[in-house]
């Protein structure tokens, strides 16, 4: 996943805390964070002679987003989401950090498809597949968003195509 299609798909789920993100998903959605929350910080010094107008806006916009890809990266890890909670100890930021930077569950997990694999047939659970219809305009068929040629998932809900 790219850096805009992480940006896109953070926005796209906004309120998804179901299915799962690949790492660069959520690492590049990190990135956009620390970027966005610089810029606000410059544009209020430079402003608001450095009133944190912009930054707490920008806090409250990227705060829902920030979470819910960071429980479907847990998700991704064949973790529950509730493990997110942790980040409230020292401890558990580290523990956190460790889980991010591993791998996810090859194949689909109880939390959906692989986020990276583009054949959710080759999968050896028949829980989670779908078909991808042959035809040009293809839609998701979970919740029916327009896909792109070469989309491997959806970005709205996430599952795999």
């Amino acid at each position: 996943m790219t850096f805009t299609q992480a940006i896109a798909s953070g926005f796209r789920r906004y309120f998804d805390f179901t299915t799962r993100s690949s790492r660069s998903e959520y690492w590049w959605w990190t990135l956009f964070s620390i970027l966005a929350s610089a810029v606000a910080t410059i544009f209020d010094e430079v402003l608001f002679n450095g009133a944190p107008i912009l930054d707490t806006l920008n806090a409250i916009v990227l705060f829902i987003p920030g979470v819910t890809v960071a429980v479907r990266r847990l998700h991704d890890t064949d973790r529950s989401g509730w493990w997110f909670l942790i980040a409230f100890t020292i401890i558990g930021i580290l523990l956190l950090i460790y889980w991010y930077v591993q791998p996810g569950t090859a194949g689909s997990n109880r939390y959906g498809y692989d986020p990276l694999r583009s054949n959710p047939s080759a999968d050896t659970d028949d829980t989670y597949h779908v078909l991808r219809p042959s035809n040009k305009d293809e839609f998701c068929p979970n919740c029916g968003t327009p896909l792109g040629p070469s989309d491997n998932f959806c970005q709205a809900c996430g599952i795999a195509i």
